[in-house]
């Protein structure tokens, strides 16, 4: 009975390492996406500060526009650089969670194998206890 329920714990901690897996996967594509998001719109930033740098000064409206734009632009760097450093502590908490679970199904493993150690040796005395014993028992 036993050796079941460390089979059904084993099992349980392989599904869930693969769902921390999965997990991991879809943020690091998150990651990928906000980083190129990122590099897109720093470029974004930098090339239309370079193109206003030559533009004589416009009427108080337009100045107003051109500011507005670029403290738009600014706080969306400032967001995707804040959501590439959420993902990365998300992808380091999800690692760190998978790697617990590895480490409990090493030690379901291990009792596994004990278990069917014992198991044998147990074979092993009824068989040379009584020469005459058939095992019905398969591993």
């Amino acid at each position: 009975m036993a050796e079941a329920e460390l089979h059904k714990e084993r099992l349980q901690a392989i599904a869930e390492k693969r769902k921390r897996q999965t997990e991991i996967e879809g943020k690091r594509r998150q990651l990928d996406e906000q980083v190129l998001l990122l590099q897109h719109s720093k470029s974004k930033v930098l090339r239309e500060k370079w193109l206003l740098q030559g533009v004589p000064a416009g009427t108080a409206e337009e100045e107003e526009a051109r500011r507005r734009q670029s403290e738009e632009d600014e706080f969306k760097v400032k967001q995707l650089e804040d959501n590439i450093q959420r993902l990365e502590q998300e992808i380091q908490a999800l690692e760190s969670e998978e790697s617990q679970i590895s480490a409990k199904e090493q030690i379901i493993l291990e009792k596994l194998k004990e278990t069917e150690k014992s198991f044998k040796d147990l074979q092993k005395s009824f068989s040379t206890a009584d020469g005459d014993a058939v095992c019905y028992i398969s591993s």
